[in-house]
Order: structure tokens, then C-alpha cells, then sequence
């Protein structure tokens, strides 16, 4: 569970919730009531509680896509899921729940892969790409026209590998990494959290893969355009370990020793 920061619209890892198949579960992350401006979510004022349910909590539920939307089908083929099995739990996982002017949010975490983790996620940011420039270690990015970034777009195929690269100057978010084709086009970001979950394991020179799983037309808004599976080869209980004692939290905490 992600929840934007007003004072600095960073989105930042809160809490957690899970579902096994039976019951749902929902805590929050070490740190969370040191978070300036974050107060208790509704229905979880406890910080130290562990919370379950046998149905999905309100304030969750409320935000699975709604099926008498006109356009539910095509969003759920657009979150490449089956129209005939997708539940709510995988709805409200793959779309993120929120709305418009919400400040919560919900995303997949990674999970263990092998030796290593993935995790699937939107690509944030793509809009961005039409009207700016980045720099990389490669060197600085063109800026797009509009139909010269939908061309880019327009490239990509399920299956392409996307690089992960050090976005260089980025002074809101040092640790911003950048979505590369094979021809070194940007197209999107990691999301804020997962970049900053993921910073120590980056900055030592490691690489995370990535893949394009689908790529959705304009229709579809921003928020929806790339879907992303990322694959590192670090341990998945290093990374589980850096969320649940409040690493990825220093982002919007007053100080890094916090």
C-alpha cells in the first residue's frame, strides 16, 4: 500500500496487504507513524496491529474496478488478465485502486523468483518523456514530439527487454531509474517506491532485467500504457527485509537516520 505524501507528492510505502486464498491480512510497515503528515488508514488505527478478514477490507473494496463500468472489459484485456477467471483481489493489485485525486494506492510487491525476485508493475512517468530530456550513463535522451514518442512506443513488443538505467541530475529523486529500449528510448520509470527499495542493490553496479508484458494504446491513459515484469538476482529476503524494517520509507522522513 502506497499513500502520497501532500507536502511533497511522494508516493510511499505504508503498509501491506495480502491474501492467501482464504483470509486477507493488512499491517503496517516499520516506521510508518514516523511519517510526517501520514495519520492511521480508516478501519486500521492500530500502527502495531496485524489486521485479517475473510472478505476484502472496505476501504479496499471500494476501490476494485467496478464491472458495470462500460469499459471494464477493455481495461481488464488491457491488464492482461482473463476476462472469465480475474478476481477482485488480482483487479485491485494490477490496477493500483485508486482514482483520481487519491492519495492511496495499491501495487504488487516482489515476490521470489528462483534464487532471486520479480515484480510487476506500470511503468510511471510515460507521459513525461514527450516533452523532456534525461540523462543517463549513456548520455542525454532526444526530446520527443508526440508522435515521435507514440512511434517509440509503438515499437515495443511483449517479450522486448527494457534497460534499467541511473536517471544523472535528478535532484527530487536521486535514486530515479529509467526505462530504456534496445535503441536507448525512454519510456517510462521504475515507480518511485521501487526505485528506492531497490537503490542499495543498484548502486553497487548490479542490474536489474526487464521486459515489456504489454503495451497498451493511448486509450488507455498513461497510467495504464506499459506494463512491466522487473527480475533481480538478489536475494527476494534482502529485499523483503529493507521494506519491512522501513528502508524504502526515508523518502519524505525527516532525515536519513530517522
Amino acid at each position: 500500500m502506497l499513500w502520497q505524501q501532500p507536502s511533497t507528492r511522494a508516493m510511499i510505502p505504508v503498509g501491506e496487504l495480502s491474501f492467501n486464498g482464504q483470509e486477507y491480512k493488512f499491517e503496517y510497515l516499520a516506521g510508518a507513524d514516523r511519517i510526517p503528515e501520514f495519520r492511521p488508514l480508516l478501519g486500521f488505527k492500530d500502527f502495531a496491529k496485524t489486521y485479517t478478514s475473510d472478505e476484502l477490507f472496505p476501504l479496499f473494496e471500494e476501490r476494485v474496478l467496478d464491472p458495470t463500468r462500460s469499459d471494464f472489459d477493455q481495461v481488464v484485456h488491457e491488464l492482461k488478465l482473463d476476462l472469465a477467471t480475474a478476481t477482485p483481489w488480482e483487479l485491485l493489485v494490477r490496477t493500483g485502486g485508486g482514482s483520481e485525486g487519491d492519495t492511496l494506492q495499491v501495487t504488487p510487491f516482489p515476490k521470489p523468483d528462483g534464487s532471486g525476485w520479480t515484480c510487476t508493475f506500470l511503468a510511471s512517468g510515460v507521459r513525461y518523456f514527450r516533452e523532456k530530456s534525461v540523462h543517463t550513463a549513456r548520455g542525454a535522451t532526444e526530446v520527443y514530439s508526440a508522435a515521435e514518442f507514440e512511434a517509440a512506443l509503438g515499437a515495443l513488443s511483449p517479450g522486448d527487454s527494457l534497460s534499467v538505467e541511473r536517471e544523472l541530475g535528478n535532484d527530487y529523486n536521486p535514486h530515479a531509474r529509467v526505462l530504456l529500449t534496445q535503441v536507448g528510448n525512454p519510456v517510462g520509470y521504475l515507480p518511485d517506491w521501487l526505485a528506492r527499495l531497490t537503490a542499495p542493490y543498484l548502486d553497487d553496479g548490479t542490474q536489474i532485467e526487464a521486459e515489456v508484458l504489454r503495451l497498451n494504446d493511448a486509450e488507455a491513459g498513461w497510467h495504464l500504457r506499459l506494463l512491466v515484469r522487473a527480475r533481480a538476482s538478489e536475494s527476494f529476503d534482502l529485499a523483503n527485509s529493507r521494506l519491512r524494517s522501513g528502508a524504502s520509507l526515508k523518502y519524505g522522513v525527516d532525515s536519513p537516520s530517522s
